[in-house]
Order: C-alpha cells, then sequence, then structure tokens
C-alpha cells in the first residue's frame, strides 16, 4: 500500500514536466493484369523541369507484352489456328516498330504456343526482312527476348528451347512466376538450372527475377514496387539478402503502368523520391490489346505526352537486361524497395494527453503524456494484416485479424512505452508508439 501511495505522489510530480514525451511513427520496409490506359492526368513539364533533371532520380520504364498459352475463350491455340498466329504476328510487329519509331526499348516474352507454331509456319516475309518474327525482333529491331511460362505443360527450360531454336539465344529473365503466398512461391525454385520437361536435353539458368506476384494477380498491391533487390527466400520477397543470388525488378503499378509513371513522376517533382536509389516502372501490354491498332496508337501517344520527361532525363526508356545492368554500374547493386501502397498505422486509443479511468476517456490533461488509470483496451487503425502490441519491448500479443486491439489490465505504476508492429506477409512493416503513465 505505501509503494501504491509513493507512486501516486511521483506521479503528481513528474505529470507537470511529462511533456517531453512525444509520439513516435516508425516506417521500416526491410531491405537485408493488362494495362488499362484509361484517362490520365499529364504531368505538365513547366519551366523547371531541367533544374529537376538535375536534382531528380530518374524512373526507368520498361514495356513488356506476353503471349499466353492457350486458354479458351481468351488466348488462341497458334498451333492449331494459323491464321491467329499471323494475326498476332502483325500485331507484334507494328507494336515493335512503333516502339522502335518513338526510341522505346521493348521486351518481348512468350509462353510456348507462339514460339512452338512460328517454328511450324514463320520461315520469313518481306515485313520481317526474310527473317522468322523471333529474329527480326532482335536482331533488326533490337527487342529483348525472354521466356514466359505458367509451367503447365512446357517450363521456362523449354520455353528457351524454343526461342534458341528460332535463332535467338534466349535470355536468363524470368518472365513471370508467383511469389506469394509462401508456399506457392517459385522465388528460391528458380535459383538452380532448370531441365527442360518437353526437351529434357535442354537445360536454362535464370540470372533475373522479374514480375513476382499473386495468382491470377489477385489481391497483389502489396507487391507492386518501385527498385531492385535481392529476395531473401520464398517466405521474405520484400525482404532483400545481399548473399540472395537472383535480383528481382520491381513493377510498381504493374495493372496500370503509364498511371504508375505519372504517379513516379510527381513523387519525383515533389522530392520524394531519394538521390543515389533506383526507381522502376513496367508498363505490360496483353496480347489482346495489340491486334486493336487504335490501341497501339494510344501507347504512342501516352508516350508522346512524357516526350519533355524523356528528353530531360527524367524519364528512361530501357529494357529489362539494360536495366539490371544500370542497376550495377551506376547503382552499384544498393537494393531500393519503394512501395506503391504505403503502409499506415496508429494508436488511435489511447489518445496522447488524455486522462482515462477504467478504460472511459475522462479529460484532455494540460500535457503530452497520457495517463491511464485502471484497464485499458489499446486500439489502433491500419491497413496491414497484423498487429504486434508490446509493452516496454516486451511482446503482449499479436491480433491478426481486424479490428486490432489489445486489452492492458497488467497492474503496474510508473511510465511505460507502448508500441505496435503492425506488417503484412511480404515482409514489410511499420510501427506506432507512445509514452504513458499507468496506474493499477
Amino acid at each position: 500500500m505505501r509503494k501504491m501511495v509513493a507512486c501516486i505522489l511521483v506521479w503528481l510530480v513528474i505529470l507537470p514536466v511529462s511533456a517531453a514525451h512525444e509520439k513516435k511513427i516508425l516506417v521500416h520496409l526491410t531491405p537485408a493484369g493488362e494495362e488499362d490506359l484509361g484517362s490520365q492526368e499529364i504531368i505538365e513539364p513547366g519551366s523547371g523541369i531541367l533544374n529537376k533533371s538535375l536534382t531528380s532520380p530518374p524512373i526507368y520504364v520498361s514495356i513488356v507484352t506476353h503471349n499466353e498459352e492457350p486458354l479458351s475463350g481468351l488466348y488462341p491455340d497458334f498451333v492449331d489456328n494459323e491464321t491467329a498466329f499471323w494475326k498476332h504476328r502483325k500485331a507484334v510487329i507494328d507494336f515493335a516498330m512503333m516502339l522502335s519509331d518513338e526510341g522505346v526499348k521493348y521486351n518481348f516474352q512468350s509462353d510456348w504456343n507462339f514460339l512452338l507454331a512460328a517454328t511450324l509456319y514463320d520461315t520469313g516475309d518481306a515485313d520481317t526482312n526474310g527473317k522468322n518474327i523471333i529474329r527480326f525482333l532482335k536482331e533488326d529491331v533490337g527487342v529483348e527476348i525472354d521466356p514466359h511460362a505458367h509451367e503447365t505443360q512446357y517450363n521456362y527450360a523449354d520455353v528457351a528451347y524454343l526461342i534458341e531454336s528460332l535463332g535467338v539465344t534466349p535470355s536468363h529473365i524470368v518472365g513471370g512466376f508467383i511469389a506469394y503466398p509462401p508456399e506457392d512461391a517459385k522465388t528460391e525454385y528458380f535459383r538452380e538450372p532448370l531441365t527442360g520437361w518437353v526437351y529434357p536435353g535442354y537445360q536454362w539458368q535464370a540470372d533475373v527475377l522479374w514480375g513476382g506476384a499473386t495468382s491470377l494477380h489477385q489481391n497483389e498491391e502489396h507487391l507492386w514496387i518501385s527498385g531492385i533487390w535481392k529476395p531473401k527466400d520464398n517466405d521474405n520477397f520484400l525482404v532483400h539478402d545481399d548473399q540472395a543470388p537472383l535480383p528481382h525488378i520491381g513493377n510498381y503499378q504493374l495493372k496500370h503502368g503509364f498511371q504508375g509513371v505519372q504517379d513516379l513522376l510527381q513523387k519525383q517533382q515533389q522530392g520524394e523520391l531519394e538521390a543515389g536509389k533506383i526507381y522502376t516502372q513496367t508498363v505490360f501490354v496483353g496480347q489482346n490489346k495489340l491486334v486493336n491498332q487504335q490501341y497501339i496508337h494510344e501507347v504512342q501517344q501516352q508516350i508522346q505526352n512524357l516526350s519533355a520527361h524523356t528528353s530531360a532525363g527524367l524519364i528512361q526508356w530501357v529494357g529489362l537486361a539494360e536495366l539490371i545492368d544500370i542497376w550495377v554500374t551506376e547503382y552499384n547493386a544498393e537494393p531500393n524497395i519503394y512501395p506503391y501502397q504505403n503502409l499506415s498505422v496508429q494508436i488511435e486509443k489511447p489518445k496522447q494527453g488524455y486522462l482515462y479511468l477504467y478504460d472511459t476517456e475522462i479529460i484532455a490533461l494540460n500535457a503530452e503524456q497520457t495517463v491511464v488509470i485502471g484497464p485499458i483496451e489499446i486500439r489502433v487503425s491500419t491497413n496491414a494484416e497484423s498487429v504486434a502490441f508490446l509493452v516496454d519491448d516486451e511482446l503482449k500479443y499479436t491480433d491478426e485479424e481486424a479490428p486490432y486491439y489489445y486489452r492492458w489490465d497488467e497492474i503496474t505504476c510508473g511510465t511505460h512505452t507502448v508500441k505496435v508492429n503492425a506488417s503484412t506477409p511480404y515482409g514489410n512493416h511499420i510501427s506506432d508508439e507512445m509514452m504513458l503513465f499507468k496506474l493499477f
């Protein structure tokens, strides 16, 4: 009893001078679909754009297309439908030539079916200088040719074999893979050489990861990252590990590529992009879009709308292999994990500078320190998926379902630090903390 009375007297003494304690928010991003153009708000370059080009890190933009394996009602079987093959072949050539005219690099990524059809039907014509489409894209237009595989029938090594059989050395870039959830992730799968399933005499080794996603691209916004890093393992895709063998190129807003460019440009102009860090954005285009000439024209318009930023060096159009070379030579392979969807967390209850009596808010105090008498329910607002509650760095409870709260009913007398760590399954986290005086 005497100890508790003494504690109360101490509280009465320290309360008026407790304003030195302030609430802190700590942010941590641990380093260690198809494009819908829509109507875009164009950031118009002003007179200060040249000055920006001298002080702001550039945004590296890559354009990537996929040719998928057959899917009824969506993607044709090019092997069985030669007419569809020639139609899509022309669309890819038109798109590649438009990008070439605009000085924009291009990564063509195809699954097995289109490539197998090319081996059957394509010996070259006047449109491709007598070469098959893959040789023409690579040799005459400078397109980077990457394998892409859903690995339902043909694996990545098989697709790389088909590219090589068409006279082109395939890149060693993984053109899309499952990165989440961890039990389905293939981040570690690509660390070893792959042997073909259909062509078992052929091996292919990945050097670079691109396109880490969820199945069917559902609920993957937390994976939308600008930058390059080396994912630690299947369980920690967004954790950089210098010892990991394969870098991953972030797509940022993969489904809304040009919107992502505009978003990064705005952050660039506001000084939010850190100098010395690499920033990336992929504009992804699905194969069915390309058969529409109007769509190709719209992409061209988007590129031309960004010409002033390109001329000033604020945007650089790069191929994926070229981008990795830039990261190594100009950025010393320094990781950057810049999220599209920023995490947020806030301790909503108790409020800073209030008195609480048995979980009820009583009055605002003439001090910044919160005073709690009796049990208190600590409540948190966040867009994360898990919240850990700590008192004086001791874990008290982890809540993995909204609403996030913890009832602290420990009998104590003194000043304590309450901290909440909010996290996502992808490895990024954020924390909020406050100091309070608790009695009983």
